[in-house]
């Protein structure tokens, strides 16, 4: 009688623990607008406006606040003339042709540089091959990405 009961017992212990269980949600990339009313903010996620929700929290686009800077003292420069400039977003594409002859295309922090102007360039910036710009919906055979250049008088 002892192991019926025991029997019993484990088979409906056993059955209760194949019940359905309720069903947990997956977490949603909510924005700020849709949490409750005073909710703290969350790491990562965007505010209404925008900015990073909080401190350290990742931007948008890391770029955003980058500016052109000038080609330091010191470091090697190749020159070349401005062919063609396209200003996209946060960032100017350059093609220059160069002292010796070859065309080249830079990306730089937002500058204004006009058509025809003489410019230096880090020489020691290795050429990223095959860049496609999502922006500008072209791809690049070679590209250098610098951080500034300087405008010859």
């Amino acid at each position: 009688m002892k192991t019926t009961v025991v029997t019993v017992m484990i088979a409906a212990l056993a059955l209760a623990g194949c019940q359905d269980k309720p069903k947990t949600e997956a977490p949603t990339n909510k924005s700020a607008a849709e949490m409750p009313a005073g909710h703290p903010p969350v790491a990562g996620m965007p505010t209404q406006d925008g900015k990073p929700a909080m401190p350290g929290a990742p931007k948008a686009d890391p770029h955003a606040d980058m500016k052109a800077t000038d080609v330091p003292a010191g470091v090697p420069t190749k020159k070349a003339s401005v062919v063609q400039t396209i200003d996209a977003d946060i960032y100017t594409y350059i093609e220059a042709k160069g002292d010796d002859g070859k065309n080249v295309w830079m990306a730089l922090p937002k500058t204004k540089v006009d058509k025809g102007a003489k410019i230096e360039y880090p020489s020691d910036v290795p050429a990223l091959p095959k860049f496609t710009s999502k922006t500008l919906n072209r791809t690049f055979d070679n590209i250098l990405f610098v951080s500034g250049i300087r405008i010859l008088k």
